[in-house]
C-alpha cells in the first residue's frame, strides 16, 4: 500500500447518516477513522426543503461551510444572511449557528473544522441511522 491512499477521499467508501427526524444528512469524509486526521474534520452535510436545523455552538472550534448546492438561510448570533450555492462561511468559534431551507432542492454544504470540536461527533451516537 501507497504511504498515502488513505489521504485520496471517495465518498462512495463512507456512509451517510440520517438525522431521526429525516431532516438532514451527514458524510464525516476527512477524520481520525477515515485518514488519521486527527487535526481537522470535514465531509458533507444535506438539509431538506422546507426544514431547519437545531442551533448548533462550537465552543472550541472554529467551522467553515462550502455551499455544493440549493440555498437557505443561515443564522450567526443573531444575524441571518442568505447562502446559495457556490458561497462560502466562515463560523467562528463558540458563534451560535442555525440553518433554514428555504429552496426547492437540498441544500448541501461541504464542512470543515481545524481542530475537530470535542463532543459527540459520530452520527451514530447521536441516534442517527445508517443509509
Amino acid at each position: 500500500m501507497a504511504q498515502y491512499d488513505r489521504c485520496v477521499i471517495d465518498p462512495a467508501s463512507f456512509p451517510v447518516w440520517e438525522a431521526p427526524d429525516g431532516s438532514r444528512r451527514v458524510q464525516s469524509l476527512i477524520s481520525s477513522e477515515s485518514c488519521g486526521g486527527e487535526d481537522m474534520a470535514a465531509g458533507l452535510w444535506w438539509l431538506k426543503p422546507g426544514e431547519e436545523c437545531e442551533t448548533d455552538i462550537h465552543p472550541d472550534a472554529a467551522e467553515i461551510y462550502y455551499v455544493v448546492s440549493g440555498a437557505g438561510v443561515l443564522r450567526l448570533g443573531d444575524e441571518k444572511y442568505n447562502v446559495r450555492q457556490g458561497m462560502t462561511v466562515y463560523i467562528p468559534i463558540g458563534v451560535e449557528h442555525q440553518t433554514f431551507n428555504n429552496g426547492d432542492e437540498d441544500l448541501c454544504y461541504y464542512w470543515a473544522f481545524a481542530p475537530p470540536p470535542s463532543g459527540p461527533s459520530k452520527a451514530e451516537e447521536q441516534g442517527w441511522k445508517k443509509l
